[in-house]
């Protein structure tokens, strides 16, 4: 990792010492993943056994606070939705007895309002912790047009998103974009007509996978590391060249599969549009820039040097929002 570029890892393991260690030893704040919290928002009970033992987990292994990752679904103003605000709020108050500058974190969707059904109490959440980190990605978890494969994350739907938190009151220092270091392969199907896709083809009708009432998602896709994408780029597989999609700001190829000759598109986001989103970032005044995840990144030391040079322009981009030569 370029330890330079970060001052928070959220989502290391009790077991991953050395990671944690290496953190500290950079400056870097290392936070637990509160992982699944259904019983305790549900309980009052069990939630502070839960708190407890959250507390003890930093107490023991050093963490420097916690990051909660909620993302089931919950009615605007329901018990589920305040008990929510409930647990963090009261998870922070015990985490700063423990350490007064613990970091607190949520990560909540792309936009507050009817994004898959999560309606939290985000300007709640927002008074109750230190930041949001807003997934800006997965944004064709519900595909309400036409079944095809998008953009992951497109540039004017993160501004879209952004803005309706800036709306609700939540002030821009309380914020964390959050990117995407992955990508998504689709494998693309026969038109209406029953024809089978082309190597070149420039929209790729995808297989329609129900999510949360939605009759398409990204479910059709998988989830692709940048270093793989990378990888097969440089294979020479592909049947496309990078085509850049101007309002995404995002590109894609295509490539067949060596096995079953179906014809995939990938779309992903490289240094060139990772940039226009730091940027805006930056602009906005946002507390910082974050990133779903470092391992999509080759950080192995016999990797070979153009995928280190990969890694490298990733990394060397972040300083587009946190400055640096």
């Amino acid at each position: 990792y370029d330890w330079s570029q970060i001052t928070d890892l959220a989502w290391v393991p009790p077991q991953r010492v050395d990671v944690i260690c290496a953190a500290h030893a950079a400056g870097v704040r290392v936070l637990l993943n509160a992982d699944d919290v259904s019983l305790a928002i549900a309980d009052t009970d069990f939630r502070r056994k839960w708190i407890a033992k959250q507390v003890d987990l930093a107490r023991s292994y050093w963490y420097d606070g916690i990051n909660f990752d909620h993302e089931l679904p919950a009615k605007m103003g329901s018990d589920l939705a305040l008990n929510y605000t409930a647990l963090v709020r009261d998870t922070a108050t015990a985490m700063r007895q423990l350490n007064p500058h613990a970091k607190i974190s949520v990560d909540v969707p792309w936009a507050p309002f009817g994004n898959d059904g999560r309606d939290y109490d985000y300007v709640g959440l927002a008074a109750a912790a230190d930041r949001l980190f807003v997934m800006s990605y997965d944004m064709q978890a519900q595909i309400f047009g036409r079944c095809a494969a998008a953009a992951n994350s497109p540039l004017p739907q993160i501004l879209k998103g952004v803005r309706q938190y800036l709306d609700l009151g939540i002030s821009p220092s309380k914020l964390i974009l959050g990117v995407a270091w992955y990508g998504y392969d689709y494998p693309c199907e026969r038109d209406e007509h029953g024809t089978a896709p082309e190597a070149h083809i420039d929209v790729c009708l995808i297989r329609p996978v129900e999510y949360r009432g939605c009759p398409c998602s990204d479910a059709a896709g998988a989830q692709r590391d940048y270093k793989d994408i990378m990888a097969l780029l440089r294979s020479g597989r592909n049947t496309t060249s990078l085509v850049w999609d101007p309002l995404a700001e995002s590109p894609r190829f295509n490539y067949v599969d060596e096995k079953s000759g179906a014809v995939h598109q990938v779309w992903f986001e490289t240094p060139e549009s990772l940039t226009l989103r730091y940027a805006l970032a930056r602009d906005l005044g946002f507390r910082g820039v974050g990133a779903w995840n470092m391992g999509s990144l080759e950080h192995s030391e016999g990797a070979e040097p153009a995928a280190r040079a990969e890694t490298s322009a990733m990394w060397g981009v972040v300083k587009t929002f946190t400055g640096g030569p």
